[in-house]
């Protein structure tokens, strides 16, 4: 199973010489998770479903339907724009989940272990028709929906106190993705023409090759 992980450009200096270390972020804190874990989901279902998640909280705050206990993360929210300028420029860091158990669920998982960097690569897409890649988060994601519909996302994960019924679970996600996806059809349309495909890149070669030039890569398209 191959674990995502979704973090801001600036960490991944840090990250390439020291993996991926328990803490608790700005993107827990937005859904008020006080855990010290490293995060991360299962698959393109469990990024999805994440993803959709932290828009709908991200609005809800924006419009004044939730308060985070976090008060500087509800500050961070309302001087946005929109989610893409709350979490800023980023990529999803991918990882081989095997030896790593997964504490929670396929869509806001954790572990308590490190992640050391030599596991980690970067999600680039690449394209038929120019040789720059693309490595934005908000484009990765958008191209894991194309490739995944709402009815294949389904709820799985470890039973604790107060964990949902896994059934009205997924019917839960299922209709929230399929709204996202009506909202943004023509933005996850862009990648159902099969002109971009979906490669990995070790993080080190990634920082030295990418993050350390201005040369040979596209943000978005």
């Amino acid at each position: 199973m191959k674990y995502y992980h979704m973090t801001s450009l600036d960490r991944l200096n840090s990250i390439s010489k020291s993996g991926l270390m328990p803490r608790n972020e700005d993107n827990s804190k937005l859904i008020n998770d006080k855990k010290n874990k490293v995060f991360f989901s299962e698959g393109f279902e469990g990024a999805i479903a994440l993803f959709v998640d932290f828009e709908i909280v991200y609005e809800n705050i924006k419009c004044g339907k939730m308060k985070p206990t976090n008060k500087k993360i509800e500050e961070k929210v309302l001087k946005s724009k929109n989610l893409s300028d709350f979490l800023g420029e980023g990529v999803y860091l991918q990882f081989d989940g095997t030896n790593i158990e997964n504490e929670r669920n396929f869509e806001n998982g954790c572990t308590s272990k490190v992640v050391p960097p030599e596991k980690l690569y970067v999600s680039i897409l690449k394209s038929k028709k120019h040789d720059s890649i693309i490595f934005s988060r908000f484009e990765i994601i958008k191209y894991m929906m194309s490739k995944i519909t709402p009815e294949e996302i389904k709820y799985y994960g470890v039973k604790y106190k107060d964990s949902p019924h896994f059934i009205d679970a997924t019917i839960r996600i299922q209709e929230k993705v399929k709204k996202y996806y009506i909202l943004h059809s023509k933005e996850i349309q862009k990648y159902r023409n099969n002109d971009y495909w979906l490669e990995y890149l070790s993080i080190t070669d990634f920082v030295k090759e990418y993050l350390k030039s201005n040369t040979n890569y596209n943000l978005w398209s």
